[in-house]
């Protein structure tokens, strides 16, 4: 099954709303809406990851500038290209872009397509 198409996500919190609310957001309104929205195309995972909930580990890592990191999950191209597709298309660009202005910084997110240039490592 490998390799997989990563796409990954990075969003910038608004600066009017505190960690929690952005996580908060993001989980329980943004990627309800997404997914909604893309059906079918949905990837196999979208994990996501937040930088800075805890002050002790942000203190011991190197400044970040992005707030989340989304590692999305495609089983190949065509499939990323489908979600890509179906979220860029005029009513559902507005619904997410509009829904992004409630917790995301203007210019938010920033996306980066790896494709399938993967190394995995196991124990």
């Amino acid at each position: 099954m490998l390799p997989l198409f990563t796409v990954l996500i990075f969003g910038f919190r608004a600066a009017n709303i505190t960690h929690a609310e952005y996580k908060d957001h993001y989980d329980n309104v943004h990627v309800p809406l997404a997914k909604s929205i893309a059906g079918s195309a949905w990837p196999i995972s979208h994990t996501r990851h937040y930088y800075g909930g805890n002050a002790s580990l942000a203190a011991i890592s190197a400044p970040m500038e992005w707030d989340s990191m989304a590692v999305l999950t495609f089983k190949d191209e065509t499939h990323a290209f489908k979600f890509n597709y179906i979220l860029g298309l005029p009513e559902a660009a507005a619904r997410i872009h509009g829904d992004e202005k409630h917790f995301m910084a203007e210019g938010s997110p920033k996306m980066v397509v790896i494709g399938t240039d993967t190394s995995i490592t196991k124990a």
